[in-house]
């Protein structure tokens, strides 16, 4: 059965209920009708659920050897003889390509404006939904082109969040990560190679809930569908954006056995901070303010991902502490580069502003190199209602962890004592 026949004759059961409805029929005809509509949806569920059940088992085919399978000869490891690689058309009434349509974009919107469903929408909205999880336990699924709008708002506002790795992995899962190597060697013809030492450490990353929520007034929520779609796009973007943003910067990481927070990634600046002696943190005299030496201290301690460094800090600390620093002739060291959209640079490196550092503190790292983050979770929203004052609650939720690949990576600037001049640990 394919999806417009299931709307077809699920919109013939619910004509039928409704005239029994207004034909004032009996009890027993009226719950024999709604056992068949309760039916039929069972039916496209136990489809839905088929379906995803082939798309995993398509997803995870083993590999074949092509050379066996077609009883051709290989030629330079390549088969000789061509093969059709021309990808198989998508079905248009697929979930997946549902989830994607403009018609359950609309569908989704009247929803958390409150507004009455058609039967073709509410069957829509069932479907999609009922694929990936039951709204008993979990947010509606946010539309695909909605929510990637608020992942590219978030990563405007906050381009630390932007710049790290990012996986899409359900579940935990543990990445090994090379903690130090021996250093190579040259040898001459009669000497025997050393064995090298490497040690290896993990980071596993498990499932941190973020969850945010934006309070709109009934009358606001009275505005046009195509209107309420961007608003809260970025009322969402606004709120979830600042809890990746500090997750990414400062979050605590898991909680010991007597912490009391709750678990969160763990954070560039607390891993920096969190070092025996600090080695990739560098003070500089809170009075004084940041000076040339300052900078030329933190660059010097990143030992890894040269090519993707970038300056990481909020505006305030930008404005009132990197622009004013000199060179030794008196010239700004923090220059805007106008064939770039005017992106400010200092030692040629982006300065990028970001609300989540701290004021004061100046990040200086390659996060796309040196941070994972993985997204457990993809964001869905519930809404509540809230009668006596009027207004909806959207609760925007998402499952999301992230931790430090390497500290070498990254050299963290801040304000320290008066007098504290460069470096504070190892370099």
């Amino acid at each position: 059965m394919k999806y417009n026949e299931y709307l077809e004759q699920r919109k013939a059961l619910m004509n039928e209920l409704q005239a029994l409805i207004d034909s004032g029929a009996s009890d027993e005809e009226y719950n024999a009708k709604k056992a068949e509509v309760e039916a039929l949806d069972q039916k496209w569920e136990a489809i839905c659920q088929r379906q995803a059940d082939l798309n995993a088992l398509s997803d995870s085919q083993s590999t074949v050897n092509v050379q066996a399978m077609t009883g051709v000869g290989l030629e330079n490891t390549v088969p000789a003889a061509a093969m059709n690689m021309a990808p198989v058309p998508a079905q248009q009434d697929t979930p997946e390509a549902l989830m994607k349509s403009d018609a359950y974009v609309t569908a989704w919107a009247k929803l958390m404006m409150g507004r009455k469903l058609t039967d073709d929408e509410q069957s829509l909205v069932t479907m999609v939904n009922s694929y990936t999880h039951t709204t008993e336990n979990s947010g509606y699924v946010i539309p695909e082109t909605v929510a990637s709008k608020i992942w590219d708002l978030v990563e405007e506002e906050y381009p630390l969040w932007a710049d790290v790795q990012k996986t899409y992995v359900k579940g935990a899962y543990t990445v090994p990560i090379s903690n130090t190597s021996s250093d190579a060697a040259w040898y001459d013809e009669s000497t025997a190679t050393a064995d090298g030492e490497e040690h290896f450490i993990q980071l596993t990353l498990n499932g941190c809930e973020l969850s945010r929520a934006v309070t709109v007034s009934w009358k606001l929520r009275e505005m046009a569908v195509e209107d309420f779609i961007p608003f809260i796009e970025r009322k969402l973007a606004e709120k979830m954006g600042a809890g990746l943003g500090y997750g990414v910067a400062s979050g605590k990481g898991q909680p010991g056995q007597y912490d009391l927070f709750k678990p969160e990634p763990k954070g560039i600046i607390t891993a920096l901070e969190a070092e025996v002696s600090t080695p990739q943190v560098v003070e500089y005299d809170a009075d004084n303010g940041v000076s040339y030496a300052d900078l030329t201290a933190q660059r010097a301690k990143v030992k890894v991902g040269q090519r993707s460094l970038a300056y990481y800090a909020n505006s305030d600390t930008i404005w009132t502490q990197l622009a004013n620093v000199k060179d030794q002739v008196g010239r700004p060291i923090m220059i805007a580069d106008p064939a770039n959209g005017g992106i400010n640079r200092i030692f040629g490196l982006p300065v990028k502003e970001d609300a989540s550092i701290p004021t004061g503190d100046v990040l200086l790292g390659a996060p796309s190199v040196a941070y994972l983050a993985n997204v457990n979770k993809d964001m869905s929203i519930t809404t509540e209602e809230h009668v006596k004052p009027r207004t909806a609650d959207y609760c925007a939720y998402a499952i999301v962890d992230g931790g430090v690949l390497s500290t070498k990576a990254f050299a963290l600037l801040k304000a320290g004592a008066t007098g504290a001049t460069g470096a504070t640990g190892e370099s």
